[in-house]
């Protein structure tokens, strides 16, 4: 078992909404939200080279722009009211993005054979800020396996000729 986390180069960005939301805009959370706590909900998932071809970190953040736009809470903070009931402030900060690299394949993650370790192994360690008011409701991590060398915010370009590479996407978000 590696006791170290298996991902490297780390980027953290926002990503937000396309178009502004306006001022002093709130989304009241639910019992369910607030029954919830603190707890992010971990989605992983591993593709293979045929099925993220074509697909890049730019293609990915352009895509969220416009699907912030109809769920523009998601990229709200934390914030509490006089009563101390917590709700969201839509003030358009952002989702988390973090860029990461990992030098295995799929198969060789695979080959690992201890699947519930995958997600303390593989995804960002740090999902909640040093202060909740600045941490976002949800995470979304790109990492690019071993056959994919990641340049800069827009560019994937082949490490191996013969091989197009894995993309692994964890998403973390907190239920609406």
């Amino acid at each position: 078992m590696v006791n170290d986390l298996l991902i490297h180069s780390i980027r953290l960005s926002s990503v937000g909404p396309g178009k502004a939301t306006g001022s002093d805009v709130v989304h009241e959370l639910s019992g369910m939200d607030l029954a919830m706590k603190l707890h992010y909900l971990k989605g992983f998932y591993i593709f293979r080279s045929h099925a993220v071809q074509g697909l890049s970190i730019k293609l990915i953040k352009e895509s969220t722009f416009y699907l912030f736009n109809n769920y523009y809470w998601t990229c709200g903070r934390l914030r509490r009211s006089d009563s101390g009931r917590p709700y969201l402030k839509c003030n358009d900060c952002g989702a988390r993005f973090v860029e990461a690299q990992c030098d295995k394949t799929v198969d060789e993650l695979l080959e690992m054979g201890d699947y519930s370790s995958f997600p303390n192994l593989l995804v960002y360690h740090q999902p909640i800020g040093p202060d909740l008011a600045f941490s976002p409701p949800i995470y979304l991590q790109v990492r690019l396996a071993a056959s994919f060398t990641f340049l800069g915010k827009k560019k994937l370009i082949e490490k191996e000729s013969h091989e197009f590479g894995k993309m692994v996407m964890e998403i973390f978000y907190l239920k609406k």
